[in-house]
């Protein structure tokens, strides 16, 4: 006996249960475990992620730094072959700060005007992106204990000031009682500290005995800034902005990151140690 299906008329047991449990199966959406488990994962990687991003993004701050540091470097280099292996003075003490700081008088060897008869600060070299340290930020420094906001980029290539010059505590000082400095007079080129990061465009050097660490700023047990200025910690400095150091650029041309332990030790007089800020020792 022959069996003959007409064209259409067999299926399979279940096939419309397969069809509906297939299309269910492509539209189900994620559960609340799976979503909560791709979070997890999410959050993981990143949490690996972001750390590394964070450094690089520090390394390349710092490079950038550097570099700039480099070029202030070589203008001192320049300015010394022109005026007889003398630094350029801090500055002069006036009513209305009109004369030419050391980054003005430095200007032309970045390329840069002078400006002369303006403010400081309204000098473009004053402002330069040349000076300026990508590692700081808008606003207050760290351990900052002003009460005010702020507005203005925290932290700039400055100088290493030391007053008067008599004695000698640093390689720039105002120029009302002594000479510009003679840089014979410094007995190591190689550890005697130029610039430095700084909040505006000096550090004070702890070597001035006005300006000796007697206040911890940072609370670490250990005395760092000087009493003057209560507001503003580190005399000025910004020796932690480098990953917890800064930059230097010495007399002999180089530039190298130290950290703020060595920077900022002190001994048991509380004088600071590092031989970058001694100029004749």
């Amino acid at each position: 006996m022959r069996l003959y299906f007409v064209p259409g008329s067999f299926n399979l047991p279940g096939a419309s249960s397969v069809k509906r449990n297939l299309f269910a199966f492509k539209t189900r959406g994620f559960t609340l475990i799976e979503l909560l488990v791709v979070i997890g994962i999410i959050a993981i990687l990143a949490g690996l992620l972001l750390p590394a991003l964070s450094r690089a993004k520090a390394k390349g701050q710092t490079a950038r730094c550097l570099s700039n540091m480099r070029n202030w470097s070589m203008a001192t280099a320049m300015y010394l072959d022109d005026y007889d292996d003398l630094l350029p003075l801090f500055g002069d003490l006036s009513t209305d700060y009109t004369k030419a700081f050391w980054h003005a008088k430095l200007a032309p060897y970045v390329a840069m005007q002078t400006d002369d008869g303006k403010f400081f600060t309204q000098r473009r070299v004053y402002y330069s992106e040349l000076r300026k340290c990508p590692g700081g930020n808008v606003g207050l420094v760290p351990f900052s204990r002003s009460k005010k906001s702020s507005s203005a980029w925290n932290c700039w290539i400055g100088a290493n000031f030391g007053a008067y010059g008599d004695p000698l505590s640093g390689p720039f000082y105002y120029g009302n009682r002594t000479p510009p400095l003679n840089v014979s007079r410094i007995r190591n080129p190689s550890a005697a500290m130029m610039f430095m990061d700084t909040v505006t465009h000096y550090v004070y050097s702890p070597v001035d005995q006005a300006y000796r660490f007697t206040v911890d700023f940072n609370r670490d047990g250990k005395v760092d800034t000087m009493p003057q200025y209560p507001e503003t910690p580190f005399n000025f400095g910004r020796p932690t902005v480098h990953s917890n150091g800064s930059n230097n650029t010495l007399l002999d041309g180089h530039v190298e990151r130290v950290s703020f332990q060595a920077l900022w030790a002190i001994d048991g007089r509380k004088h600071v140690v590092h031989s970058f800020w001694y100029m004749e020792d």
